[in-house]
């Protein structure tokens, strides 16, 4: 049994439920006597102001104690002083708990929701519809983009989850606006089992899928292979009547069929997905589409990846590479966490090189295929994995039956990021369960040892309750200039999250992203995996474009979850 996901870490669940309290939400809105003095962006309410395309998923607790999956995609319209103006819908799909309101039976964000930013741009909001009423944190990285985690702890509503919020284009697309993407979904199938899917479509003035140029690739719960992998694509993806939203139906000769969507466009680059079936499969799905690119870029690329191995035990997985235009890696190191001998496991800097000549790359479809040899999920097989390249970066799935992994793969355009403030979110999982981070630091140019990283941290840890904690941190890069490095915060106890401390090994993508696996795991019950990305703030007044931005949230299974009826 996955020493992450027990039983009795299920129980501890409802034990927690209990022991929630007002004060507890209030320490997440910055009440706990462990923060430090808030940093000054010079952020205020009327920042968070326009239609918003945001999107979430993680974890919530059910009637019965389990933890299940939920997605919530759609639009929020904040008004600039704290209230929600009308024309924010929401999907929000909970086939185990809140229930299905997708597509006609969206729901519709109410004017009695409200919000609060502060001045390092972390924020909280309460969103009311008539099927949920939900809390989220927040930090806002400009007045265009944000990171975003489900911070329910109540008596009545736990949940945890992570995403973006995206300020949407002000004019309406129009279908020929739409051209190629390539995209990943993440989420569960009808078992509730770990579900990824990668691929790319083209499509025409219509929004018809374009036949020859599209394909897509599964992994189902760590298997994968024939009747998984590049599989032909066909079917739609069409724009409503507003060019604010639409409906996709994506087809292939897989086990799954049709899957019907949802999206929403932030711009003609960047579509949110969510699947709005309600019934015809049980598969819970949502992610993200990018522009397409028609190959990888050649240089170094870090990535990030997280799932589950061939056990069924979590593994997030980071590190960087050489790459050619066909994905032929070369000169890498991978970092991984992973489960084993019951005990959560740390192997930094090992080497692995690509298998000469089993990288190639489709023209039609930009979809390219790659096995290593060297690379590891905990154990050394010859791993292969799909890669479909975007204007953010390569959308990645492990597509062998090892294990399943889910993630990106970025170009490395700077190997040290600059002195600035920063927002961040950490999505990963410890004997608790889920854990989602929501954190806002500032970062100086100091040499380590000496702390180079203030600000504060709000955790919601499922079932554990909710923390907001000073972030007094070290970062310090690895000496040859990589663009890797490890941020550590005080030692365990000290912190105030549910492990007390925090080690985040980071990748640089370029002066204001990295990228980031969580290492706190010496001890299985001290410790936690996971992933994330911290960005570099923009001043409020500076205008800048939507940054495209996806979250790697790591795949696992819901703990004692229900089966779907």
């Amino acid at each position: 049994m996955n020493p992450l996901a027990s039983a009795k870490c299920a129980r501890r669940l409802l034990t927690a439920v209990a022991a929630v309290s007002a004060l507890m939400f209030l320490a997440a809105c910055g009440g706990s006597s462990n923060s430090t003095s808030v940093n000054t962006q010079g952020f205020t309410n009327a920042d968070f102001s326009g239609i918003y395309v945001i999107s979430i998923s993680g974890l919530d607790i059910d009637s019965s104690g389990n933890a299940v999956p939920f997605a919530i995609v759609g639009t929020i319209a904040p008004n600039g002083s704290g209230g929600f103006n009308t024309g924010g819908t929401l999907d929000i799909n909970d086939p185990d708990n809140t229930g299905v309101f997708v597509g006609p039976n969206a729901q519709a964000v109410s004017t009695s929701s409200s919000y609060s930013v502060g001045k390092d741009g972390r924020g909280t909001a309460t969103i009311v519809t008539t099927a949920l009423t939900f809390n989220v944190d927040f930090v806002l990285i400009s007045t265009s983009h944000g990171l975003i985690s489900r911070f329910d702890d109540t008596s009545t509503t736990i949940g945890t989850g992570s995403g973006t919020m995206d300020l949407q284009t002000t004019t309406a697309l129009t279908q020929s606006s739409l051209g190629s993407y390539a995209f990943s979904l993440g989420g569960v199938d009808s078992g509730l089992n770990p579900l990824g899917t990668v691929g790319a479509f083209t499509l025409n003035s219509s929004g018809t899928i374009t036949s020859g140029a599209s394909a897509e690739d599964f992994n189902d719960d760590g298997t994968s292979g024939s009747g998984y992998t590049n599989l032909p694509l066909s079917g739609q993806v069409v724009l409503g009547s507003s060019g604010l939203s639409g409906t996709a139906t994506l087809t292939t000769s897989s086990k799954f069929g049709s899957l019907n969507f949802d999206f929403w466009p932030v711009d003609a680059t960047h579509l949110k997905f969510m699947e709005n079936d309600t019934s015809s499969n049980g598969v819970l799905l949502s992610g993200d589409a990018f522009t397409q690119a028609t190959a990888t870029t050649a240089g170094q690329v870090v990535f990030v990846l997280g799932g589950i191995d061939s056990n069924q035990n979590p593994i997030s997985v980071g590190g960087y590479a050489t790459t050619d235009t066909d994905a032929n890696l070369t000169n890498g190191f991978e970092d991984y966490v992973y489960v084993g001998s019951d005990a959560l496991n740390v192997v930094t800097l090992k080497p692995f090189n690509s298998v000469t000549g089993t990288s190639a790359c489709v023209a039609s479809t930009g979809r390219c295929q790659t096995t290593l040899n060297g690379f590891s999920n905990g154990t050394s097989q010859a791993f292969t994995f799909a890669l479909y390249p975007s204007n953010n970066g390569a959308q990645v799935l492990e597509i062998d039956s090892f294990g399943l992994l889910l993630g990106s793969a970025f170009a490395q355009s700077a190997t040290s990021f600059s002195v600035a403030g920063y927002g961040l979110n950490l999505s990963g999982q410890n004997t608790n369960g889920e854990v989602d981070d929501i954190a806002q630091f500032n970062a100086t140019s100091t040499a380590s040892p000496a702390t180079n990283m203030q600000g504060n941290l709000d955790e919601n840890d499922l079932g554990a309750g909710l923390v907001t904690t000073g972030l007094n941190a070290t970062y310090t890069p690895d000496s040859n200039g990589d663009g890797r490095g490890l941020i550590t915060a005080p030692t365990t106890g000290s912190l105030g999250t549910f492990v007390g401390a925090l080690n985040l090994q980071y990748y640089v993508v370029n002066d204001s992203t990295a990228l980031f696996i969580d290492v706190d795991s010496t001890a299985l019950d001290a410790g936690q995996l996971g992933v994330g990305v911290f960005e570099a703030q923009t001043s409020p007044s500076s205008s800048v474009a939507s940054r495209a931005m996806s979250i790697v949230r790591p795949l696992v299974k819901p703990h004692m979850a229900a089966k779907r009826k």
